[in-house]
């Protein structure tokens, strides 16, 4: 499934709590010209390890400064190189929207002054051209990020071309492997865990098994856990329950699998946090004919384990879009991941 060449409506994710943006809000993208005399010398290519499959970084058309990341002709990310900020994509966006308006990656800029502020961890199953950690190097500097991809020599590849200020610490792996017993990642914990893995109902067993999710959630960042304090200057406490898993789904019109995979998902929560209910902390954020299951394209599943997702909250997500998009949660997300298996 290729990526979606569309630029997000909106290109600036609010933080919790921001006034919202009218549902119309206009496209405020970088405006389309050659690329800028800034950029890196493309294209470059490279044949990945173990896969034999080739890497490509070229100047993406669409906008002034932007380069995109292909591997075997079929486009995997966009970087705008002279604003990392900017995410072209639609679940890109809606992944960082969700990360500041549910999650803890506030920006600073919204933050009060500060004497001491908990280092936050994000863990990226999936490295592509390094995306969304640049966004948040440009939106939270100092964050701690680790990248996980299996490919060798693909994030030495994008770095090299397309350099982070601070890279993150990247590990050549398996996801469905790196945090169980003996992985590399064994027994670390995470403020946030983005999950970047397939884009279909080809996935491979292993990355989509029930097994895996309840993994995943364990390795979240629980209150109280923290090695050094979440507090503001005014010696207000900061969140210590937003840690988020957040999933990019792809499917097909009809949306069987990832009405499927959401329930799946939802099951490992339940699970996991037997007390919880565990539908009031989930939440999906699509296109909207992308919920409606009439069009193909990217879904994005946020669980947030340790608070149930207040409506307030859905409400700054869904204004901060893209648009048109829709938002579910609660009941509506159930029913809509318990739909017919056949719809479409």
């Amino acid at each position: 499934m290729s990526a979606d060449r569309e630029p997000a409506r909106s290109t600036a994710p609010l933080a919790a709590g921001a006034p919202g943006t009218s549902a119309g809000a206009a496209a405020t993208s970088p405006s389309v010209s050659s690329p800028a005399s800034s950029s890196p010398s493309l294209p470059r290519e490279q044949r990945l390890e173990p896969s034999g499959r080739v890497a490509r970084l070229e100047h993406d058309e669409l906008t002034d400064s932007g380069v995109m990341l292909s591997i075997d002709g079929a486009e995997q990310s966009h970087v705008e190189v002279s604003d990392p900020s900017f995410l072209l994509h639609d679940y890109t966006f809606r992944i960082a929207s969700a990360c500041t308006t549910l999650g803890p990656l506030t920006p600073l800029t919204s933050l009060h002054t500060r004497t001491s502020l908990h280092t936050l961890s994000v863990l990226h199953l999936g490295a592509g051209a390094l995306t969304l950690p640049r966004w948040i190097e440009a939106e939270r500097p100092h964050t701690a990020q680790t990248v996980v991809d299996y490919e060798g020599g693909l994030v030495d590849f994008v770095l090299d071309a397309l350099p982070m200020t601070c890279a993150p610490r990247n590990l050549v792996a398996d996801a469905a492997a790196v945090l169980e017993d003996g992985g590399e990642l064994a027994g670390e914990r995470f403020d946030v865990v983005v999950v970047d893995l397939f884009n279909g109902s080809d996935a491979p067993e292993p990355v989509i098994s029930a097994d895996f999710f309840a993994t995943l959630l364990t390795a979240l960042e629980e209150p109280g856990r923290a090695a050094s304090p979440h507090t503001l200057g005014d010696g207000e406490p900061a969140d210590l329950d937003r840690s988020l898993l957040l999933l990019n789904l792809g499917d097909v019109p009809g949306m069987a699998f990832a009405r499927s995979l959401v329930h799946r998902v939802v099951t490992a929560l339940a699970k996991e946090y037997p007390s919880l209910s565990a539908w009031d902390h989930a939440l999906l954020s699509a296109p909207a004919d992308v919920v409606e299951a009439e069009a193909e394209g990217n879904l994005v599943l946020t669980l947030r384990p340790f608070r149930a997702i207040e409506s307030r909250e859905s409400e700054v997500l869904w204004a901060a879009g893209p648009h048109p998009g829709e938002v579910l949660t609660g009941d509506e997300l159930r029913t809509w991941a318990e739909g017919p298996a056949d719809a479409g």
